[in-house]
C-alpha cells in the first residue's frame, strides 16, 4: 500500500515495543525516516 508519505519524517512515541514499534516500522517500509521516544531509556528498536 503506498500512502505517500515516503520522504517525510515521523515522530513515533512509546515505540519501543507493543503497538508502538509496529507502527515505527511500517513507517520505515513507507519511505519514511523515523524518530523514536520511548519511557524505556534502555529500550532498542533496532530500527
Amino acid at each position: 500500500m503506498d500512502l505517500g508519505i515516503a520522504g517525510r519524517v515521523a515522530l513515533v512515541t512509546g515505540g519501543a515495543r507493543g503497538i508502538g514499534l509496529a507502527i515505527a516500522q511500517r513507517l520505515q517500509a513507507e519511505g519514511c525516516r523515523v524518530a523514536v521516544c520511548d519511557i524505556d531509556p534502555d529500550a532498542r528498536t533496532g530500527l
